[in-house]
Formats: structure tokens, C-alpha cells, sequence
């Protein structure tokens, strides 16, 4: 496995070459370094610099005209490796809290089939040394906000030592990633969890800096723990708009059968057009309900079949929307006096899909916590 670790730096002129040293000493020989300095007043860039000359076509470096964040450094480095070919990306900063003794065995579950890696500080054996009682209180507390509100059970949310392969980033997407700080952290996690990605944590013991100052003031916790509800909601609200998006594709394919079926039989064959007319409403539900339960929410729907009952709810939920529509548009031509009445028919499908697509999404097909 082709290994790239990703170091951000801004002011670690007395961390850097020691750092880099320990990385390749406990590193396998086909893992890399990758150096993102904002344009070190120290002279870090310069430090690297010198230490290529020792590590050549193994460490690399890119000059950032200016302070910019962590965040943005790794995500500049995981472009740049998938650029370049690497199979994983290795996060670690270069105080020596991410102790490169543990880079081998990180590899090695990656190795053996994990997505992502966590060097956790709060699974068993894991730990931060010397904090207070009241210190790992708060972590440990911050860590069952994050997943009570997530509803995951991943336990190290914040913290930055983590191992992320091609495919984990590849279904997480990571040009679509909002958050900064501490909060970076927790939305790549919680996309990687609900992309399925196979996520494991190891237990890693932080030290404390050996040297430098630390760059992350307290605050950012802080806000990390409010970004939650956004991290949250980023999520649910992109789900929501791809299912919505489904359902009314499916819905459409619905309407195209019911009026092929009521065209042949009422028209060509000259059937009675209300027994046609509901026949058309439970041939067309019946093929709604089997899209939705197979494509539209297929994520909630997964490893349950079809059923009975579901179906019939379903049909009672499309006949709800039904009197939404037909109430909708009456109510449009009476109070709003159109131009044109199929105005007033557009309004009532739009506000009896949403109605639908409410009872569908959280009654019908809705997902069942463990």
C-alpha cells in the first residue's frame, strides 16, 4: 500500500526535522511525507527544504503564500495524493502528538481492509497524557454529544491522527467538505460513516507538545461542538434532496403508466372510465411503491422486502396526497383567480408531492433505530 502522510505546518521550525526523522524511521519504505507550510515565519519551509536533500522522491513539500488553516492543508494534500497516485493519506501534525511509533500498525489495518483509520485517544488503551479528571470528563462528554446527535458510535470525533484511503475519500467527496477547525474532523467522519466506509479505531496515547506553541485556541472546540447540528444538517439536507429527487422521478414514471393503462382501456377498449380509472391508481401506486422501496429509499429500505402492509400504507399515503392536490388547487382557483387553471393544478400536485413525499419518507419507508 502506497502510503502519503500529510503534514500541515506553520511555525514548527523546532518540531520539523526531528518529526521528519521518526516518520521515516517507523515508516515502511514505500510510504511518503508531504510538508503544506502557510509561509512559516521560522523558516520551517527552509528546514524541509534541507531535509529533502536526506529523503529524496520521498519527501515533498507545498509553499502556501499564507496562514490558512489546517483543514484547508489537508485537504490540499489528500488532492494532491490522490493526484499522485497514493492509495492512502495519513494525517498527522508535526508537535509529536501524533507519535509516529503508531504509523506501522495504522497502516496495517488499513492493510487489511479498512476505509478509514482513527487513531483514537478515547477507545480502550487510547488516552491524552497528563490531562486533569475534568479534561477527560469534558472529552468524554463531547464525544457522547457528538454521537447521540450524529447517531454514531465512532468515539474520537475531533481528534486529527487518522488514516483515510482512496476509497473512503472517493465516497465522502471531499470537494464537497464545509467545515474548518475541529469541525473538519467530525464532517469527514460522519460522511465517511454514512457512505458505508468501514471505519475502525485503534487506540493511541497523545503526549504532550514537545516543542512550539499549541495554534488551536480553545474556542474552536467549542464551535466544533455547535457544527455538529450543521454537520448534521448538511447531511440530512442533501439526503432529503436526493430522495425527493427520486420519489419525483418515480412519481412521474407512475403517471406516464397510469395514463398509458387508462388510454388503452377506456379509450381503445372502451371500458367504464372510473373502475379503469382506479384500477390505473393501483397498478401505477403498486409500481411507485416498488421504485421507492428499491431506488428512492433504498438507504432506509435495505435488507427489508416488500410488504403488504407497507404497500397499503404507501397507497394511503398517495391518496392523502391526492386530497392535498385537489384541495390545493381548489382553493388556488378560489381565492387566487389564475389566468389559467392549470396554474392552480400545478400548485395542488407540487403541495400533494410534498405531502406525499412527508408521509413516504418518515410513516412508510422510514428508517427503524437499532
Amino acid at each position: 500500500m502506497k502510503v502519503l502522510i500529510c503534514v500541515p505546518t506553520y511555525n514548527e521550525a523546532e518540531n520539523i526535522e526531528p518529526f521528519l526523522n521518526a516518520v521515516f524511521e517507523n515508516a515502511p519504505p514505500d510510504t511518503d511525507a508531504l510538508v503544506i507550510d502557510d509561509n512559516s515565519p521560522d523558516g520551517t519551509a527552509a528546514i524541509v527544504e534541507k531535509c529533502m536533500e536526506q529523503y529524496p522522491q520521498r519527501l515533498f513539500i507545498l509553499k502556501r503564500p499564507g496562514k490558512q488553516g489546517g483543514a484547508t492543508a489537508f485537504l490540499t494534500a489528500y488532492h494532491w495524493g490522490l493526484s499522485n497516485g497514493y492509495d492512502a493519506m495519513l494525517a498527522m501534525d508535526a508537535d509529536f502528538s501524533h507519535n509516529p511509533h503508531y504509523i506501522p500498525g495504522l497502516i496495517e489495518k488499513a492493510a487489511a481492509g479498512a476505509d478509514v483509520v482513527i487513531g483514537s485517544r478515547l477507545v480502550k488503551g487510547g488516552a491524552i497524557e497528563n490531562r486533569s479528571l475534568l479534561r477527560n470528563l469534558l472529552s468524554r462528554g463531547a464525544s457522547l454529544y457528538c454521537r447521540l446527535i450524529l447517531g454514531c458510535p465512532l468515539k474520537d470525533w475531533t481528534g486529527g491522527f487518522n488514516l483515510w484511503t482512496r476509497n473512503a475519500l472517493g465516497k465522502i467527496g471531499i470537494a464537497g467538505i464545509v467545515t474548518r477547525g475541529y469541525s473538519f474532523q467530525i464532517e469527514l467522519k460522519y460522511k465517511a460513516f454514512l457512505q458505508k466506509c468501514r471505519i475502525v479505531e485503534t487506540p493511541v496515547v497523545f503526549p504532550d507538545r514537545k516543542a512550539g506553541v499549541s495554534k488551536m485556541p480553545q474556542s474552536f472546540l467549542i464551535k466544533a461542538l455547535l457544527d455538529v447540528w450543521r454537520v448534521k444538517f448538511i447531511s440530512l439536507r442533501s439526503s432529503a434532496l436526493k430522495e425527493f429527487f427520486k420519489f419525483g422521478i418515480t412519481g412521474g414514471l407512475g403517471t406516464i403508466t397510469n395514463l398509458l393503462i387508462f388510454f388503452f382501456c377506456a379509450d381503445i377498449f372502451k371500458l367504464p372510465p372510473v373502475p379503469v380509472a382506479v384500477g390505473c391508481f393501483i397498478v401505477a401506486g403498486t409500481q411507485n411503491y416498488l421504485l421507492n422501496h428499491l431506488w428512492s429509499f433504498a438507504r432506509n429500505m435495505r435488507g427489508k422486502p416488500p410488504s403488504i402492509l407497507r404497500w397499503l400504507s404507501f397507497l394511503g399515503a398517495s391518496l392523502a396526497g391526492l386530497a392535498v392536490n385537489l384541495a390545493g388547487m381548489t382553493a388556488v382557483l378560489r381565492y387566487f383567480n389564475p389566468p389559467y387553471q392549470f396554474i392552480a393544478q400545478a400548485c395542488g400536485i407540487a403541495a400533494g408531492m410534498i405531502v406525499n413525499f412527508i408521509f413516504s419518507k418518515f410513516f412508510v419507508f422510514r428508517k427503524k433505530k437499532c
